[in-house]
């Protein structure tokens, strides 16, 4: 049986957790169920969505958890809930999108890999405390959705929340401030530089992200170094079915 270590599961998973969540994060039916639920735009649906566990807080708490998105951007979607809806509601509907892509991506998949992804996963982020981040804290106490397949989406994207929480602690760690992160962003064009800030709603002008682009390499390998940990209460060989089950999964999402 291959068996592998927590550090290498690290490297092998987050791409394709971050593979299978733009799937469905992006998707142009996720935003029109938005704008369907009285959003004025699909990204105001995505950061409340996200943010939304927090409850009724306050825009400017909302913005401190999500740390990479302009306060403004923020604040227009954060006084922008529907009047139906409150904002935890707004994250439950966002879970339900989630648990339906999750039926269309995996159900076809075989019990074993779900169970993998699901319990395996969840073991991962139990393991983390809850001060690592309030929106992965948040997340992580949301009602399971029904079905095998849209639980094992659920713990997908609260994987992702987790990784999120660990590099916000990680780029302040190094140094930097969450603008900086993002103008010297490790992940190839067009996610990163000034013109992706700008994209984002931030304003420049801007330092040369050259200036600290060492610091931003040092709070990735820091992220992950965070994270080995809670990898850790996996043995070897679950790591290696984890890594296989994931990988999967992500291919999966990008196929359809």
């Amino acid at each position: 049986m291959a068996t592998a270590t927590a550090a290498q599961t690290i490297n092998r998973v987050f791409a394709p957790i971050q593979q299978f969540n733009r799937s469905w994060m992006q998707a142009e039916a996720t935003g029109a169920y938005g704008v369907e639920l009285g959003f004025a735009s699909s990204s105001h649906f995505w950061l409340v969505g996200r943010a939304g566990v927090l409850g009724a807080c306050s825009d400017e708490v909302a913005a401190s958890a999500l740390a990479f998105q302009p306060l403004d951007r923020v604040r227009a979607a954060w006084h922008g809930v529907p009047e139906t809806l409150t904002h935890y509601e707004v994250s439950l509907r966002y879970r339900d999108v989630l648990a339906r892509r999750g039926d269309e991506v995996l159900g076809n998949f075989d019990p074993e890999t779900i169970e993998s992804i699901d319990e395996m996963g969840r073991r991962v982020i139990d393991a983390a405390p809850a001060a690592l981040g309030g929106i992965f804290a948040g997340w992580r106490q949301v009602a399971l959705p029904g079905s095998d397949a849209g639980r094992a989406a659920l713990t997908i994207h609260v994987l992702r929340e987790l990784r999120g929480a660990a590099h916000v602690t990680a780029i302040l760690a190094s140094g930097l401030t969450p603008l900086e992160a993002v103008l010297a962003a490790t992940d190839p064009p067009p996610r990163t530089g000034p013109a992706y800030a700008e994209l984002m709603g931030f304003v420049g002008p801007f330092r040369d992200p050259e200036e600290y682009r060492h610091q931003r390499i040092e709070a990735e390998e820091l992220t992950k170094s965070m994270l080995e940990r809670y990898f850790a209460v996996l043995s070897p060989d679950e790591l290696a079915q984890f890594g296989d089950a994931v990988e999967s999964a992500g291919a999966a999402a990008a196929a359809k």
